[in-house]
């Protein structure tokens, strides 16, 4: 059973970023393909020959299924940060012009705004009670779960790298909107009480997602030919293959 508790305490400085995985508060995140997953991205889990599970991203839950999603900064051990721990280049979310962009970083710039808090490292999570629910509310997706069989997942939350200013709008477990952009990007908004617009709204295009946790499924039947509906959603978290 997944427990949002569990993972609700992220405001401490105890998050180890790996060039394979990230680990907060003991639980570990995926970061093979990344850039290819967002929230409510479904798939199968695969093993790479570098003995490093990743998710091979084939659909995705719509976002207005899932309606709602949690976040929060998360604090960063840089005692135990390195460049080649941060890996490939990155997208940050940016303001430019005042509007929250996607930028390309490279690991040297990455390195040098984490350590002077330019960037921070923001969770978003899907309620567990709302995935379930968003799943069994799309008939092509959970199809598609059934048939890919104990291999199906779901990607439950994602770690993003955004500016400062920016991320101190989606601390402290606050509630976003989640929606789809013409250009099928996933978009997440926060109402701001200071804000002329009242609002703040971010953009997560491919290449955005710093790393991931999975969810596999429990479903009514074990058989797959009387599944119906998913019942819970487990963590799957990232190890060796």
């Amino acid at each position: 059973m997944y427990l949002d508790n569990k993972l609700s305490g992220v405001n401490m400085p105890n998050t180890v970023i790996k060039d394979n995985h990230i680990t907060l508060n003991g639980v570990s995140y995926f970061r093979g393909h990344a850039e290819e997953t967002r929230l409510g991205s479904i798939g199968e889990m695969r093993q790479s020959p570098l003995r490093m599970n990743y998710l091979d991203v084939k659909d995705q839950i719509p976002p207005k299924k899932i309606k709602v999603i949690k976040s929060s900064i998360i604090a960063i051990d840089f005692s135990r940060l390195s460049k080649t721990d941060i890996g490939s280049a990155v997208k940050a979310i940016i303001p430019i012009g005042g509007v929250p962009v996607p930028t390309a970083l490279d690991v040297n710039t990455t390195f040098e705004m984490f350590k002077s808090g330019e960037l921070k490292l923001v969770k978003f999570s899907v309620r567990n009670n709302d995935m379930i629910r968003a799943c069994n509310g799309s008939p092509r997706k959970l199809e598609n779960l059934i048939n890919w069989g104990k291999d199906a997942r779901v990607v439950l939350q994602i770690l993003s790298i955004m500016d400062a200013k920016l991320a101190s709008k989606f601390d402290n477990n606050v509630e976003s909107n989640l929606s789809v952009g013409e250009d099928n990007t996933v978009k997440a908004t926060v109402n701001v009480s200071h804000s002329k617009q009242g609002e703040l709204t971010v953009t997560f295009s491919e290449g955005t997602t710093f790393a991931y946790l999975l969810g596999k499924f429990d479903w009514d039947a074990n058989l797959r030919r009387n599944k119906t509906k998913i019942v819970d959603i487990d963590i799957d978290q990232w190890g060796p293959g």
